[in-house]
Formats: C-alpha cells, sequence, structure tokens
C-alpha cells in the first residue's frame, strides 16, 4: 500500500501547481467578489463561491489537454494509451477525469494537512490564528512549513496510489477475460499438433504451419517492446521532472499575499451622534510591528473610548487632542514599514473621526 515513486510524482507536482492554481483563483476571486459587492446579492455571493471552489477542475484539465497535445505533437511514442488521440480545444474524458481527481486530491490532502497541524500546533504553542495573522514573525516557521507540506504531499502520494491500484484491478479483470480466450486459441493449436502427430503416424503429409517459426520471433518481438517501454518510461519521467522543475521555478514569481486581519473602520450613525465605536474592536486586530504604529492605534483607541462618554465642551477637546496625536503618530510611519498602507488608510479615517470631534467641541453635545 506504500505508495509507488510515480505517486509520489504526481502528487509533487500538484503541490508545485497549486501555487498557479491559488494564483489564478485569488485574482478571480478579487474581481469576483467586487461584482459581488456592486451588485449587493447574497445568491450571486453563493454562486460565484460555488463556482470558485469548483475551479481548479477545469485549470487542471486545460493543463493536462494542453499538456498531452504539445506530448502527441512532439514526442507522440511516450503518449500514454488511454489517452488516445488528443486534439482539438476542449479537454478530453481522461483530462477531465484528472482535473476532477486532482481536486479531489487537493480537498483530502488539505483535510489531513488541517487534521496532523490541529494535532501539532499546540506542541509548539501555536494556534490558527497566529498562524494566519503574523506566520512571517513566527520561528522556524520554514521548518513548520517543510513539515505540513510533507503530510500534505504524503495525503496526496496516498490518493493517488489508490487511484493506480483501482486502475491496476480493473485491467487486471479486463485482461483475464482475454487470457481466457488466449487459452482457448492455445487448446486449438494443441489438437492440431496432436493431429499432425497422428497424420505422421500413419504416413500422411504434416499440415504446413508457421507455429515454430512464429515461436522464434515472439522473444525477439517482446525483447524489443521492452526495450521500447523502457524508454518510453525513461523519456516520461524526464518530462515530468522538467515540467515540475519549471512550475516551481515559475511559481517563485508568483506572490501570494499574506493573511491579515485588516479591517476597515466604519464609523456608523445614530440620530446625530456619529460613534466610531467600531474602531475599540477592531484596530487593535491589525497587525502591529513598529512602535509608532502601535502608539497610533492605542491613540485611536483612547480617543473611540473617550467618545462613547464625551459631553462637555472640554471633553471633547480632549477627544480631538487625542485623534491629533493618533493621527501626527501615523505620519511618522516610514515607507518601508509594512504597515505603511494601512496607516495611509487609517490617517483618512481618523481624519474624518477627527472632524466629527471638533464640531462637538465648538457647538457642545
Amino acid at each position: 500500500m506504500f505508495p509507488y515513486p510515480s505517486s509520489w510524482l504526481k502528487a509533487l507536482i500538484l503541490t508545485l501547481f497549486l501555487r498557479v492554481i491559488i494564483f489564478i483563483i485569488n485574482n478571480t476571486g478579487k474581481i469576483g467578489y467586487q461584482i459581488v459587492y456592486f451588485v449587493n446579492s447574497p445568491e450571486l455571493f453563493f454562486i460565484f463561491t460555488i463556482l470558485l471552489l469548483l475551479s481548479p477542475i477545469p485549470i487542471i484539465s486545460f493543463t493536462h489537454h494542453c499538456l498531452h497535445l504539445l506530448i502527441g505533437r512532439f514526442i507522440p511514442e511516450i503518449q500514454a494509451p488511454e489517452i488516445g488521440r488528443t486534439q482539438g480545444f476542449l479537454p478530453g474524458i481522461m483530462s477531465w477525469w484528472e482535473g476532477l481527481y486532482a481536486w479531489l486530491v487537493i480537498a483530502i490532502s488539505t483535510l489531513i494537512t488541517a487534521l496532523f497541524s490541529t494535532i501539532l500546533l499546540p506542541s509548539i504553542n501555536l494556534n490558527y490564528v497566529r498562524l494566519i495573522e503574523d506566520y512571517t514573525q513566527i520561528p522556524n516557521i520554514n521548518n513548520i512549513m517543510l513539515i505540513l507540506g510533507f503530510f500534505y504531499i504524503s495525503g496526496g502520494a496516498i490518493t493517488y496510489q489508490i487511484e493506480y491500484l483501482v486502475r491496476h484491478r480493473i485491467i487486471s479483470t479486463y485482461s483475464g477475460n482475454k487470457e481466457i480466450d488466449a487459452s482457448k486459441s492455445t487448446t486449438d493449436l494443441k489438437a492440431d499438433k496432436e493431429l499432425n502427430r497422428l497424420r505422421g503416424e500413419m504416413g500422411l503429409h504434416k499440415m504446413k504451419s508457421n507455429t515454430f517459426s512464429n515461436k522464434e520471433e515472439i522473444p525477439i518481438i517482446k525483447n524489443q517492446h521492452k526495450y521500447r517501454n523502457l524508454n518510453k518510461n525513461w523519456l516520461l519521467i524526464f518530462l515530468i521532472f522538467s515540467i515540475a522543475v519549471g512550475i516551481y521555478f515559475s511559481s517563485k514569481f508568483v506572490e501570494i499575499p499574506p493573511f491579515t486581519s485588516k479591517v476597515p473602520t466604519q464609523i456608523s450613525s445614530k440620530s446625530v451622534l456619529v460613534t466610531p465605536s467600531p474602531v475599540i474592536s477592531k484596530s487593535p486586530t491589525v497587525l502591529l510591528e513598529t512602535d509608532t504604529f502601535r502608539e497610533a492605534v492605542s491613540k485611536a483607541i483612547n480617543a473611540a473610548n473617550l467618545t462613547q462618554s464625551a459631553k462637555s465642551p472640554d471633553e471633547w477637546k480632549t477627544v480631538v487632542s487625542q485623534w491629533e496625536a493618533a493621527i501626527a503618530l501615523m505620519k511618522t510611519v516610514p515607507s518601508s514599514s509594512p504597515n505603511y498602507i494601512i496607516a495611509q488608510q487609517k490617517i483618512i479615517e481618523y481624519h474624518k473621526n477627527l472632524n466629527y470631534a471638533e464640531k462637538n467641541a465648538v457647538g457642545g453635545k
């Protein structure tokens, strides 16, 4: 039951190609969800989400089809017999099967990796929240990702091995039926030989037969066929290895944005008073890496807390000073900081809160 090298190779190629799949899904998802947000339709949201989850199937199917188009054109001798003649733009049945089964491999490997990571992460003082929010700051993150990657590839190799065993079982059953027909022809051949022997004993001429000459040719044909299959296997392995290396190096240029818990601060309105309460719960979830950025967010949280209870003009002036301090600190975040873009967005949001506090400081509540 231990996976064969071909199963490990398929799982490795799929893992490398997964970077390309994520890149396509990520960019398609951004455009699609912007359309969904513009239309504001929950039904369209669910439809697009389901299509996005199923999108790896056509991506892998078309990739498999294009690959075998190239193989059939330039090196047809290594083309797998079950693929048949590949032509046209649309994938054939085997390409769709590869896409469907690869999607299943991705799902099973992800679940297996999630299972083992759920068991192992607490032992090294990690959890999913920290891993998603700030995985770049975790020590030995490369070793952790290597272990999780091993679980992912192992799950894929086992799943591909199951497919191979099922195919082998079906082929064996089909070949067994052919062997029954071949045994019938062998029985007829033995009957002809026995008839010739009896005719020889009776002084009659034997029937001409090419049986013995064919027997001499069979080992030669088998050796040639075996040698040809060996060359095909080596060519196929070299081709798959080259594709895997190409996907690996091309994936280096594909940047997957890190997961951050950035949530835009909103100002909710209630009658006349606008209370920026979301700042209290959502600002701390922003990734904090520099002291100035942390201090600016702290000032903003303090200002939001004071906003909830401010009544007199003096209290509103204190709120104004807190927002001004938060804005000033946000402006000091350097452009080299990973929080620079978030800081620029927060400056705009804090200015809105500052304007509201200034109005209340002048006019009172």
